[in-house]
């Protein structure tokens, strides 16, 4: 007679971690290394990717959340088992940038006007 012994893996991976969500970047975070990662929204709808090696995932932002909602996240290993949720909170930027002008004074009719603005995407 000849003895096989097997490993049944019934242990759920560790609930995904969200990184800071807002409304318009893609929503982010990490989970065991090649699990199924869904992402569930407050709208009902869901996103599925497989977290990387590093255990990185991202599925793109549906672009309808607000301040305030939660979005969910579980992983499921390739044995099938899922997670508990992992959370995330909408964290909607309404801080407009600050715009700072440097002091000109001049007589010319149509100076330029140099300053900084604290928001990278701002046009």
């Amino acid at each position: 007679n000849d003895t096989q012994t097997y490993t049944i893996d019934t242990t759920a991976p560790n609930a995904p971690v969200l990184d800071p969500i807002n409304a318009t970047d893609p929503v982010s975070g990490t989970a065991e290394a090649g699990s199924t990662v869904t992402v569930s929204f407050p709208d009902g709808t869901t996103a599925t990717v497989v977290a990387g090696t590093d255990g990185s995932w991202s599925v793109p932002n549906p672009g309808n959340l607000v301040d305030g909602d939660t979005v969910t996240a579980t992983a499921t290993d390739p044995a099938g088992n899922t997670s508990l949720p992992g959370t995330g909170t909408v964290s909607a930027d309404i801080t407009p940038p600050v715009v700072v002008l440097d002091d000109v004074l001049t007589n010319d009719s149509t100076p330029a006007l140099t300053g900084t603005v604290n928001d990278p995407t701002a046009t």
